[in-house]
């Protein structure tokens, strides 16, 4: 449960070591069993030093949600720029999509918790930062499609949406990491055969 924060997303250390360490606890205890006074501990502060900075633990995971969709959405926008086979690419940018956070979620004793919370503690990041990720595939599929990589059957735009529901759905019920990213894989491959035809 070692897993970072991207230290280019906040210019601001003591933040960035509270949401390690917050994140740690939360897969550790869970969200409902983490309380202020774990997570002040683990990112040794005083609870009330933690206040200074978050309000409460909701707070805490509402900006966790938002670093995971930053790194998910600055992951994926790379990894699509990539050149090699289309599964490959489709897979990586599957693969960064999960804003380097799945491996411990998945691990976890609960994991289940941490994703179920991630949409109602953060129900509007989340909104925000699927539709972002959703715009970024579908800016791509666009610029495939126009240079010829791919054939589309559809709207970008709906293509998008339903890949990045599909990938949501790979999660459900939370599978084995090695479980999840060989499904990521069968799904490049499976897109990949029916854009290039």
């Amino acid at each position: 449960m070692t897993e970072k924060i991207p230290s280019d997303l906040d210019a601001d250390p003591r933040r960035k070591a509270i949401l390690e360490a917050a994140f740690a606890t939360f897969a550790t205890y869970g969200f409902r069993r983490t309380s202020m006074e774990d997570i002040a501990k683990a990112a040794n502060l005083s609870r009330p030093a933690l206040y200074l900075h978050f309000k409460n633990k909701e707070d805490i995971f509402r900006s966790l949600a938002q670093y995971y969709y930053d790194a998910a959405a600055a992951g994926m926008a790379e990894a699509l720029q990539k050149t090699g086979p289309l599964a490959q690419v489709l897979h990586g940018a599957f693969v960064a999509r999960d804003g380097g956070i799945i491996d411990s979620v998945l691990s976890s004793p609960h994991g289940e918790e941490l994703l179920d919370t991630k949409f109602t503690t953060s129900a509007d990041v989340s909104k925000a930062g699927e539709a972002r990720l959703a715009g970024i595939f579908a800016d791509w599929l666009k610029h495939a499609e126009k240079s010829g990589q791919i054939r589309l059957t559809t709207k970008p735009e709906v293509m998008a949406d339903t890949v990045m529901a599909a990938l949501k759905g790979l999660k459900t019920p939370p599978p084995s990491l090695e479980v999840y990213r060989e499904r990521q894989k069968t799904l490049a491959e499976t897109l990949a055969m029916g854009m290039t035809r």
